[in-house]
């Protein structure tokens, strides 16, 4: 059995748990907070700041196949880096790309270089899409039609063209030498730019290409997510983030048996990655989050709302649906819904669906 161990506790870490499960890994999670979402989830679970005891961290590197980063503290990160001689297994991250693609800035300087198509940077007339440089692009992300507010932010922030369409996912592993790209997914957005379900998508050659061409020239070793705006018109890339992605993964696997996690162990043990082309698949899945209101409703929620959960464990698992309860002050699921086509698929979510409701 594979052991992995994994740098934080949060939504990443939830992702790499679930398909650490589907393949059969063992678990150790190490966290500086002694309650943290995925602790009931993972077989070993070590509280400490790897800043402060990095001797235990290598103690742990020692006896596990691969240590993964999943968390977005960058004083950790740039930690790690530094004390990467000392670990004794290979860790999972591609520090110099995510030192690029964390800055939203330097990351959209290098798609000038390469080509990469991109919104629109400070257009002249509204609507204006506003996110921060750095950090998740839903948390403090908005639009504005009001041309007053723009000259008033500072150098944190970035100023493009809103650009309305599907926002479409892709993941790419590499080791350096060849890349393999994963498969599409639809990131569904919320009014407070934060996404509440992921579902498939249909393949995009020319998304595929850029992403590739991305991974190439940043010669990534690791895993990276590529996120791109889709309209009848055109396709502009608006992030990447060098680092493993949540809950689109999930939906990959469920739709097409790739399992990301497995792909990422495997791009740092071979010289070639196979099956680089574009995978073709029928079946269906969606990830989305839920929270019970009054009289047994459903609402849908954003991502961030997670964060607050203390804990969270497996509710309900069959072929068809998957559901995760979070504990907190309120009743919140992710449903994960799958089908062998799109029929299949929205009758077995509806019964996940019902099975909330009721229960």
């Amino acid at each position: 059995m594979k052991k992995i161990c994994l740098i934080g506790g949060m939504l990443q870490g939830f992702e790499v748990c679930y398909l650490a499960q589907k393949a059969g890994y063992e678990v150790h999670l190490i966290d500086k907070k002694k309650q943290v979402l995925i602790k009931d989830l993972v077989e070993h679970f070590y509280c400490f700041d790897i800043t402060i005891y990095p001797s235990k961290l290598i103690d742990i590197s020692k006896n596990v196949d691969a240590i993964i980063p999943v968390t977005e503290n960058f004083d950790t990160i740039k930690y790690l880096h530094e004390i990467v001689s000392n670990i004794h297994c290979p860790i999972l991250f591609d520090f110099d790309s995510y030192y690029i693609s964390r800055d939203k800035a330097v990351s959209k300087s290098f798609f000038a270089k390469i080509n990469v198509p991109t919104p629109i940077n400070r257009p002249y007339s509204p609507p204006y899409f506003v996110k921060p440089i750095t950090g998740s692009s839903s948390v403090g992300a908005f639009m504005t039609y009001d041309k007053k507010k723009i000259p008033n932010l500072d150098t944190d922030f970035i100023v493009e063209e809103y650009i309305e369409g599907n926002v479409i996912s892709l993941e790419v592993i590499g080791n350096g030498n060849t890349y393999y790209v994963g498969k599409e997914t639809k990131v569904h957005i919320n009014e407070s730019n934060d996404c509440y379900m992921i579902s498939t998508f249909s393949n995009n050659k020319t998304f595929r290409k850029i992403a590739h061409n991305i991974a190439s020239n940043l010669k990534l070793k690791g895993i990276m997510d590529v996120e791109a705006i889709q309209n009848k018109r055109n396709l502009k890339i608006i992030e990447i983030d060098a680092r493993f992605p949540s809950q689109t993964p999930i939906v990959v696997y469920n739709s097409s048996g790739i399992n990301l996690l497995e792909m990422l162990l495997e791009a740092f043990s071979l010289e070639e990655i196979t099956n680089f082309e574009c995978i073709s698949t029928e079946n269906q899945c969606t990830l989305e989050h839920l929270m019970k209101g009054k009289n047994n409703s459903l609402v849908h929620i954003g991502e961030q709302k997670l964060k607050n959960a203390l804990t969270c464990k497996l509710y309900h698992a069959d072929e068809t649906i998957e559901i995760f309860e979070y504990m907190g002050s309120n009743k919140i699921y992710t449903l994960i819904s799958k089908g062998v086509n799109e029929k299949s698929l929205c009758a077995n979510r509806e019964c996940g669906l019902n099975m909330l409701k009721y229960n």
